[in-house]
């Protein structure tokens, strides 16, 4: 039936309604966290260094008279910086969003 309605290019909107969505398991919840931990740890492990690597690149510049290592240097911070910002604002936003998960 729906094969042939699908043929005739009609769309059966009664069925399609009558799927509705679940929530995952409370067991799933707990792993899910797990990974969403390690994410985000993930994710600052990563500013972390790299605001370092940033500071290393202005400190060379800085030492060996080099300006195009200084100026990399102090636009990987300022990235880095907006990006730590945009990290909090996003975790946020979807804390609002989702609420707290439990």
């Amino acid at each position: 039936m729906i094969f042939e309605a699908a043929v005739r290019g009609e769309l059966l909107l009664a069925q399609i309604e009558s799927v509705c969505p679940a929530a995952p398991s409370a067991s799933l919840q707990t792993h899910m966290n797990s990974l969403q931990g390690w994410v985000k740890w993930g994710v600052i492990g990563l500013m972390i260094i790299a605001a370092i690597i940033s500071l290393g690149a202005i400190l060379a510049g800085r030492i060996f008279s080099h300006p195009h290592a200084s100026r990399a240097g102090t636009m990987g911070l300022a990235v880095v910086l907006l990006v730590a910002v945009g990290f909090v604002t996003v975790i946020g936003i979807l804390r609002g969003i989702v609420g707290s998960g439990g």
